[in-house]
This record gives C-alpha cells, sequence and structure tokens, in this order.
C-alpha cells in the first residue's frame, strides 16, 4: 500500500532526541525506588556531567503533593532537574534548589505552583509557570548536541513513514538560540531531510507582542529548504495530573471549587492572536480543560481571526458540546492525540475518575464531534510525552479507542471514526494546517513527492492490527530517505 508521507502535527522532536542521547529515562519507572535506581545508573554512566536531567516521571506514583528532593538527595551531590512526563511539573533535587537559591522566602508566581512542606518550605515539585526560577537547568544543551538529537529523532521518524514534523517550542531552551541553529546549520548541510515546521513560544508574563518580533526576527535569520519557523505556541492552561488543567466545572476531589489555571487572559490572548496574524504567523494553543478551549475560541473571536490563518488548538482532552460549533465556525484546525484514546490502567483510576468524576471522564478525548461539525482534524503524537509514536498506532487508536484485545480500557467508545478520516488526518488534513496542501498531504501530479511504502493494505485488516503494518520505504521529495533492510 501506498500513502502520502505521514506528517506529526505536534511533536517535540529536539526534545525527544535530546532525551534519547542525553537524559535519564523515567517513563517505565512506575515506584520511587524504580526511579532511584534508574537516575543512580544514569549518574554513574555519566561522571562528565556537572548537571544531570531526567524525564518521564509520572504523576500517578506520587499523588498530587508530587515527589520530594528527600527522595534522591542521596544518590548525588550534583544538582538534579527530572520533568513529568507531559513537560508540565519537575523535580528538583535539594543541591539543584541551593544553587538556584530557592528556599522558603522563594515567592509564589501566578502562572505556577510551588509544592511546599507545612512550614512553607519548597519539597523540590514545581509546577508550570516555576519554572522560571531554574529555566537554565532546563533543556539546555550546545549547539552539537542537539544536532546529534535531530539526527537521531529523525532517524526514528523515517523508519515510520513520517516526512513532516511541527516542534512546537524551538525556543524551549529558554534564552538561546541552539535548537534553531541546530535546525538551520543541518538543513544548510544537507542532513535535515524531515520538512520541519517550528513553533515559537511567548508567555503572558514575558511581554508576547515583542517576543513575536523577536520570532519573525528568526524566521528571517533561520529560515532554510526544510526548515521554518512559521507558527506561535501558546500554553493556555496545564494538565490534568497536577490539577493545573482549566475546567469549566470544577474539580471533583475536593469540593473547594478549584478550577485550574490559566496563563494568559483573553485580553492578552486576543492581542497574541492579532498580532501573530498579521504578521502571517499561525497561532498553536495548548489546551487540556474545556475551560481552556472555552478562552482560547473567546480570544479567536476577539482578535477577529480570519479562518484561512489556520490557527489551531490542540489536545483538547475535554471540550462543551457547543464549543464544537464555535470551532467550525472560526475555522479552527484541531490538533488531536489519538494515541492517548484509552484507558490508562494507572492513570484513569487515580487521577482521571477521582479530578473529573465518573461522567467527565467518559467523555474525555473527543473526536468524532470534531469531524461531525467539519472541523479539519489532525494528528499528533506530541512525542516525547507518547513512547509509541507509530502514526499507524495513532490511526489504530482512533478507530477503536482502545489498546488490541484489552476491552477495559476502552475510552468513549461514540467517538470512534473511520480509518479514512484518519488517513486523513495524518496526511492531507495535517497539510492544511501547514498551509502546505497545494504541495503535500496527496499523491497528486504537481505536488512534491512525499510517500510512504506499506507491507500491507490497512484498509482490509482487523482494525486491532493496523500498527502491524511495517514501513518498506519513506520518500520525501522523490528521494527514498529511508528503505527497510
Amino acid at each position: 500500500m501506498i500513502l502520502p508521507g505521514l506528517v506529526d502535527a505536534h511533536s517535540h522532536g529536539h526534545l525527544g532526541g535530546s532525551r534519547m542521547l542525553l537524559m535519564c529515562q523515567l517513563n517505565d519507572c512506575k515506584t520511587v525506588e524504580a526511579v532511584r535506581v534508574r537516575l543512580k545508573e544514569f549518574v554513574d554512566k555519566h561522571p562528565e556531567m556537572e548537571r544531570i536531567q531526567g524525564i518521564g516521571w509520572d504523576d500517578a506514583t506520587f499523588g498530587l503533593e508530587g515527589p520530594k528532593a528527600s527522595m534522591i538527595d542521596d544518590l548525588t551531590d550534583k544538582p538534579v532537574m527530572l520533568i513529568d512526563y507531559g513537560h508540565h511539573s519537575y523535580w528538583l533535587n535539594s543541591a539543584a534548589m541551593k544553587l538556584k537559591n530557592i528556599t522558603k522566602d522563594t515567592p509564589d508566581v501566578a502562572d505556577g505552583v510551588i509544592v511546599r512542606d507545612a512550614d512553607g518550605n519548597p519539597t523540590g515539585c514545581f509546577r508550570e509557570g516555576s519554572k522560571i526560577y531554574f529555566e537554565d537547568l532546563v533543556y539546555h544543551f550546545n549547539v552539537e548536541q542537539y544536532k546529534q538529537a535531530i539526527l537521531a529523532y529523525q532517524d526514528l521518524f523515517l523508519s515510520l513513514g513520517l516526512t513532516t514534523l511541527y516542534d512546537p517550542m524551538v525556543n524551549l531552551d529558554y534564552g538561546s538560540e541552539n535548537v534553531m541553529q541546530a535546525y538551520s546549520q543541518l538543513d544548510k548541510e544537507g542532513k535535515l531531510k524531515l520538512r520541519m515546521h517550528g513553533g515559537y513560544q511567548v508567555f503572558a508574563d514575558k511581554n508576547p507582542l515583542a517576543d513575536i518580533d523577536h520570532a519573525l526576527e528568526l524566521r528571517e535569520k533561520y529560515r532554510g529548504k526544510r526548515f521554518d519557523i512559521d507558527t506561535i505556541k501558546i500554553l493556555l492552561d496545564g494538565v490534568l495530573e497536577s490539577r493545573t488543567a482549566y475546567m469549566t466545572e470544577p474539580y471533583s476531589d475536593k469540593g473547594d471549587g478549584y478550577r485550574g489555571m490559566l496563563r494568559f487572559d483573553v485580553d492578552t490572548l486576543a492581542a497574541t492572536v492579532k498580532k501573530a496574524n498579521e504578521v502571517d504567523m499561525t497561532i498553536h494553543v495548548h489546551t487540556i480543560g474545556d475551560g481552556a478551549v472555552t478562552v482560547a475560541l473567546d480570544a479567536f473571536e476577539k482578535a477577529n481571526s480570519p479562518a484561512e490563518k489556520r490557527n489551531a488548538i490542540t489536545h483538547m482532552q475535554l471540550v462543551q458540546p457547543q464549543d464544537f460549533d464555535r470551532m467550525a465556525k472560526l475555522g479552527v484546525v484541531a490538533v488531536a492525540n489519538p494515541f492517548w484514546f484509552m484507558k490508562d490502567p494507572l492513570a484513569h483510576s487515580k487521577l482521571s475518575v477521582p479530578y473529573l468524576g465518573e461522567e467527565r471522564a467518559e467523555k474525555q478525548y473527543p473526536m468524532k464531534s470534531l469531524f461531525d461539525r467539519g472541523i479539519v482534524v489532525t494528528q499528533a503524537t506530541d512525542y516525547p510525552v507518547t513512547t509509541n509514536i507509530n502514526p499507524l498506532f495513532g490511526m489504530q487508536c482512533g478507530v477503536i479507542r482502545q489498546m488490541p484485545g484489552q476491552p477495559e480500557t476502552l475510552l468513549n467508545p461514540t467517538e470512534r471514526v473511520t480509518l479514512e478520516q484518519m488517513i486523513k488526518a495524518a496526511t492531507i488534513n495535517t497539510a492544511y494546517q501547514f498551509k502546505c496542501e497545494d504541495t503535500l498531504g496527496s499523491i497528486t501530479v504537481g505536488k512534491e513527492a512525499d510517500m510512504v511504502v506499506l507491507d500491507s493494505d490497512i484498509t482490509a485488516c482487523d482494525p486491532e492490527k493496523i500498527s502491524e503494518a511495517k514501513v518498506l520505504g519513506t520518500m520525501i521529495g522523490g528521494d527514498w530517505v529511508y528503505t527497510s533492510k
């Protein structure tokens, strides 16, 4: 079977590559002791590192109060900074807090949480915008390291039939241009095979309008044949795991009326949308809670943003029914993560149901409701938050919404969609998101020859076996960039 080249509409590629090569990987560590063993192995293996970075711990292991510095302080005297699997919370050891002078007197921030003990001392767990106190410890590597990381994840993506990618935070290592330099240099050297769209993240408390001007300067500086910074990324709320996702109705577990956290107010977000669209930059908004989806749409309306700007909302773990029609009317692109469309055995029972209640938990991750309104829906992994990034697995999850052979993991079956819809979400719809539908997204005379060859016809197999198809070859621009051995 031959398909158009597959596209990942939201994937932190350089971060995933850095994680593969340069960070302690914790995704499969489901106990504190497992984290300790993995971290000690990494520290012993890398005596050359002055600071230790890791990624992948799970809030479900620790509960709402999160992990503590005391759990890992005895493993090394070096500063340690560990990122959760969703990239919204951070775990520092005491050496790292001492290095950054984080104490009882460190003030709270409006868009984040410093978890504290009964005496007000930081425990070592930090959420969302509280990262401001240790930004130079997070995600920072040099240009050559990033180039190695990009090439590593590129090889992985090409082997899966992926040809185009949106990397939503190319300025994630705040204050540095190292990631952008790495992409640009690889592009000029002819080593960047993927078509790469970059997103520049702006923040409400860091003059987002001026940052858009800076993003334009960087776009001109680094734009190449395969790399372009064409999007402004917004983190509007947090995540469910830390109760920082912004909800229409309060969380269910405490009865305190708490609805989560907004990182932009409507007026600031609307001004940011308007400025970005005026300079031909697309807006891409992170929304987990249904309240955040509503605020994003309010801002698009206030900014009078035209549909042809292709502004996008991603994740959408919960959406109010009336907001589907608003998304359609505004021409908003829905960047969905079908890889998550199932009940995780740990997270669903320990986080989703307690925080949302049974009714809301069952309504997570709409998909058919989006297609039914005529909304352009695209497929994204959010790699490396997602570890199984096979795009065929994403298509499979959109169709069956459970793990194969595990009916207990079935989530919201009324939102199942067809395989044809999922193929469009991973090809022509995503080309539309990137304003490239005239050159990419379908096998058509006159378009770029981006194609993937599979060893079997995924439209003719059991839906639970879609992801078992193998990629025989990946072509970009008429050149074979991957062939199976």
